[in-house]
């Protein structure tokens, strides 16, 4: 055996030995009679982690995240980090909206999926994490009910207007939703044709706002849009602490020809920056049986149509 052919044999055996010890790849660059310049270059031990290496934007993030809880049904927080090259608290983050959104729960370090998919591919009437939860899904029951085949109807972001997914069912729809787990919702039901709104990306509603958002509605007509709100009262109306937000509702409200105001009882008085509408610019205020009753009179005074779900 020529010494060439040696010293090819030996960087063979050292190949499978560091690929096999330290996953590397090893590159041969030249080779001549007596010499060879090799390249060791490191690479990650999982294939998942290859897969992601590039970085992705927050939004692809996410879905990610969501797209491995649905597959897996939980995900682990510091191995997602470490396939996404970030930090184990901005996986906290994420997920943090997602529990938000009465999609997951954290336990120990691990994120577990809300509920199992049905026959539709949509998430059943589970228990929901975070406040008011039997309200919340009291309502949207409610608002499926006031849907029917062949509506287009806009979502709002929220975790009340996405209860309203649950109780869909089968019903042949458009949905216009500037709202990632809604879309993430509707998009599994093979009845719904999705339209996804575009626009920068807000983590605290967990979904698109801002001017492509607004223009975006400005140029639709809808059948029915469903919206939330983080207050509202019979004096002074509906109000949202953000800018982006109140002006992004208030073009999915000026889309539709209907629209439903969905807000649980507990919202009632509270009071936040920006003033985003009159209770009477809705068609209908949906809240839940726990309203007071000793509020009620002025709230059905101000509104077109009150429902109090149960």
């Amino acid at each position: 055996m020529s010494k060439t052919a040696q010293l090819v044999h030996v960087i063979r055996t050292v190949y499978e030995l560091v690929t096999t010890l330290f996953m590397t790849q090893v590159e041969i660059l030249k080779c001549n009679k007596l010499c060879l310049t090799v390249a060791l270059i490191r690479t990650p031990c999982h294939k998942a982690y290859n897969e992601r290496r590039l970085a992705v934007s927050p939004v692809e993030r996410r879905m990610l995240i969501l797209d491995r809880l649905r597959a897996e049904g939980k995900v682990n927080l510091n191995e997602i980090a470490d396939e996404l090259q970030v930090s184990s608290m901005t996986i906290r983050r994420d997920l943090r909206l997602f529990v938000e959104q009465g999609i997951a729960t954290i336990s120990s370090g691990t994120a577990h999926l809300v509920g199992d998919t049905n026959q539709e591919g949509l998430y059943p009437s589970q228990p929901r994490v975070g406040s008011h939860v039997a309200q919340k899904q009291a309502i949207g029951r409610a608002a499926a009910q006031r849907i029917e085949d062949g509506d287009t109807i806009i979502i709002d972001c929220g975790s009340t207007t996405l209860q309203l997914l649950h109780y869909l069912g089968s019903k042949q729809v458009t949905i216009i939703t500037n709202s990632i787990p809604a879309s993430a919702l509707a998009g599994r039901n093979s009845a719904v044709k999705l339209i996804y709104a575009p626009g920068e990306y807000s983590p605290d509603s967990a979904g698109m706002i801002g001017p492509l958002t607004v223009d975006f509605f400005h140029t639709l007509r809808a059948d029915k849009a469903f919206l939330g709100a983080h207050g509202f009262d019979a004096a002074g109306g509906v109000n949202e602490p953000v800018l982006g937000d109140a002006t992004t509702k208030r073009a999915m409200l000026g889309a539709a020809k209907s629209s439903f105001l969905l807000v649980d009882s507990s919202k009632y008085g509270n009071v936040h920056l920006m003033a985003l509408s009159r209770l009477a610019d809705y068609s209908c205020v949906i809240t839940d049986d726990d309203f007071p009753l000793d509020l009620r009179g002025e709230l059905e005074a101000a509104c077109n149509e009150v429902i109090y779900a149960s």
